[in-house]
């Protein structure tokens, strides 16, 4: 009998974890991006003790703008990342990349005005009048308030990536006080793109490609004022073929796709981000931006790709040489184009670690 019972009781306690297990499995998401996000969630988990994790939006500038924060340890020095574009957020391909960096900085990204998280909901229409150099220059200066008092900071490090490397430099003059150093990756210049066009065709030369040759040709003079967005794009798709996007790349099709599988953005998030991009990126490029400073008031630190046409590597160098700032250094990547974090993902934590880290450190 007690058997019985027994045997009862388990097939009792079986069912209801199959309930359970069933009822679990109904509450999941249906999307096909979930059992990869899910997973690289997990994997991506902060447990330290001192640990950091937090994705939450805030309203920045008037609009809700998103912010990731993640470190193992919030008394490490931080790192506040200003992606470029325009328009192009680096949130969702963080997780690619930038777990290492998490051993030895707290990390902030955050999407800007109408992009990446942000796209949904926004009203287009309503924003694009605020979608101008000044006004993100604007929007970083209140994040990097934000981190200062929630991190309970005194200084940052502000890295300005491609576009993003112009409003980093902007908000290092705003407030230099603020700011430990200033790392640019992919960095820009004056007269990027007249180097770059006389660039492209010599290199169309010497590969006797025709295509290339026809497409590049058809939009000179280049660069011009009033020049269209196509010309734009046509330059920098020929750059990416010559290996200046992503080296060994002939395009950006991967790079593109990494959002697909980030943990923080939602399936909405993923389908409006490249609507809510381009249109970000015609609103912005006509919008006018003060020359880059020939004088820095805090350290800089340069990470660039050799191989980079996107923001190119020649006078971007250049304008470093003529620079002055209390500390400065120039990093080459030999085997990077315009993506160094995630092309040479190794040397691009050395150079952190052995270049940023010590002004950093100083700060505090």
């Amino acid at each position: 009998m007690r058997h019985s019972r027994l045997a009862r009781l388990l097939l009792v306690l079986a069912a209801l974890s199959y309930l359970a297990v069933a009822r679990a499995s109904l509450a999941q998401p249906t999307s096909a991006r979930a059992p990869i996000t899910e997973r690289l969630a997990e994997l991506r988990r902060i447990h330290t003790p001192r640990g950091v994790e937090r994705l939450e939006a805030v309203t920045i500038g008037g609009v809700s703008q998103w912010i990731n924060v993640r470190g193992k340890d919030a008394r490490a020095p931080v790192i506040v990342m200003i992606h470029g574009g325009p328009g192009t957020p680096t949130l969702p391909t963080a997780w690619a990349y930038q777990a290492p960096w998490e051993d030895f900085f707290t990390v902030v990204h955050y999407d800007q005005r109408g992009v990446g998280k942000n796209a949904v909901g926004t009203d287009r229409e309503a924003l694009a009048p605020t979608l101008t150099f000044d006004r993100l220059v604007q929007d970083a200066e209140e994040v990097v308030g934000w981190v200062r008092r929630e991190l309970g900071v005194e200084r940052v490090v502000v890295m300005g990536y491609s576009y993003g490397t112009a409003i980093g430099l902007a908000l290092a003059e705003r407030k230099p006080e603020w700011i430990s150093a200033y790392v640019g990756v992919g960095q820009v210049s004056a007269g990027g793109d007249a180097y770059l066009y006389p660039r492209l065709l010599e290199l169309a030369r010497e590969r006797n490609d025709t295509t290339a040759l026809r497409e590049l040709q058809s939009i000179a003079p280049y660069p011009r004022p009033g020049a269209p967005m196509s010309s734009i794009l046509l330059t920098r798709k020929w750059a990416r073929q010559f290996d200046g996007g992503w080296y060994g790349k002939p395009t950006f099709d991967l790079l593109f796709a990494l959002p697909e599988w980030a943990p923080e953005y939602t399936d909405a998030d993923v389908a409006a981000q490249i609507p809510a991009t381009q249109f970000a990126s015609r609103a912005l490029v006509g919008s006018a931006r003060p020359p880059l400073p020939e004088h820095a008031s805090v350290p800089v630190v340069i990470i660039q790709g050799l191989h980079d046409l996107h923001t190119p590597y020649a006078p971007a160098r250049a304008w470093f040489d003529r620079l002055q700032a209390p500390h400065k250094r120039f990093v080459t990547l030999e085997h990077s184009a315009h993506v160094p974090f995630l092309e040479e993902p190794g040397r691009f934590l050395q150079a952190l670690l052995t270049e940023v880290m010590p002004l950093a450190q100083r700060s505090r």
